[in-house]
């Protein structure tokens, strides 16, 4: 898209710029290059489990032993580590690309039992039925979401090109998501004049929207596709400014945005050979009720907000509005840098979520052990948006918590959801009292728990309403805690102290009544 500003940047911004990168790197937001090493053993042992299962599935389905020898299965990254803005602890998104033989079945069952058998494979937990279905486990320390492309033909070429977008014919949905989170990485690299200054911004941009609790495709709010794709528009509107000014206008702009007006990169491509429906809200009526449509740029197009929903667009205008006001300090004429580096710090302050709300919905999980932990964290985890979207009314405000707390007992952990319930009042001013009903949208996300096949016995759940007062102690960060409403006591009047004022009330009106 074409760009809104095209000024030089001043000494003030080289400044800005200059301190946050030093902070970012304070923060351990860079890898170092043990750590990056690491990431690529771990990737080639993992080309190599795979490559050994594509193998064993390609005999069993009665292939000759010499074409069942040839590479079977590729592996590409994508997301943040592709994108060159992974850090210390990042996991990396990776795609493993099959024949038509090999099955999604396949992937869950046999390469689920190849990886269990690897000694340091640790936390495995495959997540079937996702929007995206994924195997997310820890390799060596290094965390990994593996999720499937099939294509529909007999072998994968050395020459086949993840850019040709015939790659994607005849491709079932969920192989066509998968596939495209590389096209879509690929596709932002190109289309943002400086690939440095895009960098430095993701990677405060994700630290700042994981501090503030709105990093979160699952639960509503946006993931790092979407974040990364607010950052390179602005990246686009203002292509000569560096990074310190970049962040400055990303709060401007977003808190100026009037959803549901669409954000994309590029122009939306439509391709009538291969005739895969693209995000196209004149043509698709279901497409206008999106709330804050993000739209992903390579073909074919969609929509990466699905999850969003009126609460969370809330948090997010909110935290936009928070940070355009913090940054307007940042423009003082010889502004220091200690103090350039306070308003960046200040941006960054942890999110007080749980000293926000008078009630909050605590969904509680319990497991015997560390794999059904997290396989539990993962089911739960990902039907979160279905309670959110069911308390959500006129009555009830709704604030995600995107990060589960760990209890002091082993694998014991609870998501949380604020609560605003509203006061209706009637013409007179008076509070109506109306019972608010928790109950039916509890009901609806325990069927999605309990009815999923993914859900074995010793997954144990329960759901509980808590006042600010009740939380527990390990939910706080510091010694700060909800204060307590105290409660306006009426003040008792004496049967002589209301005859006093009732006879001066009678002399006010014979006054009043003589003059």
């Amino acid at each position: 898209d074409s760009p809104f500003e095209m000024k030089e940047p001043t000494k003030e911004d080289f400044k800005c710029t200059r301190v946050l990168v030093e902070m970012l790197k304070e923060r351990k937001m860079y890898e170092d290059e043990a750590r990056s090493q690491q990431r690529e053993e771990v990737l080639g042992r993992l080309n190599d489990i795979v490559q050994n299962w594509a193998k064993e599935i390609s005999l069993q389905c009665g292939l000759p032993e010499e074409v069942a020898a040839e590479q079977q299965a590729k592996i590409f990254t994508f997301g943040s580590y592709r994108l060159g803005v992974h850090g210390p602890g990042s996991d990396i998104d990776t795609l493993c690309v099959v024949p038509n033989h090999i099955t999604r079945h396949h992937f869950f069952k046999d390469l689920v039992r190849l990886l269990q058998e690897e000694k340091d494979v640790a936390e495995l937990a495959p997540v079937e039925d996702a929007f995206v279905p994924v195997i997310k486990f820890s390799f060596d320390t290094v965390d990994i979401d593996l999720v499937l492309a099939q294509l529909k033909i007999a072998i994968i070429p050395d020459e086949w090109d993840l850019e040709d977008s015939n790659v994607l014919r005849n491709l079932d949905f969920k192989s066509l998501r998968s596939l495209n989170g590389c096209r879509d990485t690929d596709s932002i690299l190109k289309l943002v004049p400086s690939i440095d200054n895009f960098r430095t911004i993701l990677r405060f941009i994700k630290l700042w929207a994981k501090k503030r609790a709105v990093y979160s495709n699952s639960f509503g709010y946006l993931g790092g596709i979407s974040w990364a794709i607010l950052t390179a528009r602005i990246c686009q509107a203002y292509p000569k400014a560096v990074a310190g000014l970049l962040l400055q206008k990303f709060f401007r702009f977003y808190d100026f945005w009037r959803w549901p007006a669409p954000i994309r990169l590029t122009e939306t491509i439509k391709d009538p050979a291969l005739g895969l429906e693209v995000w196209d809200p004149t043509v698709n009526p279901k497409q206008r009720m999106e709330l804050a449509p993000i739209i992903t740029p390579a073909y074919p197009s969609m929509n990466s907000t699905y999850n969003i929903n009126h609460s969370t667009l809330r948090v997010l205008q909110s935290e936009f509005k928070r940070g355009k006001s913090i940054l307007e300090g940042i423009n003082k004429k010889n502004i220091s840098e200690e103090d350039i580096k306070k308003i960046w710090e200040s941006l960054l302050a942890d999110n007080d979520f749980f000293l926000n709300h008078a009630h909050y919905l605590q969904i509680k999980l319990n497991s015997p052990d560390e794999d059904t932990s997290k396989s539990l964290h993962g089911l739960v985890e990902s039907r979160m948006r279905h309670l959110v979207m069911r308390l959500e009314s006129p009555q009830i405000v709704v604030t995600p918590h995107p990060y589960s707390v760990k209890h002091p007992e082993k694998f014991t952990e609870s998501f949380f959801l604020g609560l605003k319930f509203v006061i209706e009042r009637d013409k007179d001013g008076k509070k109506q009292k109306r019972q608010i009903n928790l109950g039916d949208a509890i009901t609806f996300f325990q069927s999605k728990i309990d009815g999923n096949p993914s859900k074995k016995p010793d997954m144990k759940y329960e759901i509980l309403h808590v006042k600010a007062e009740n939380l527990p102690e390990f939910v706080f960060k510091d010694e700060r805690r909800p204060q307590k409403k105290k409660k306006k006591r009426k003040k008792k009047v004496s049967a002589q102290s209301s005859k006093v004022k009732k006879k001066k009330v009678e002399e006010d009106k014979k006054d009043a009544t003589s003059q």
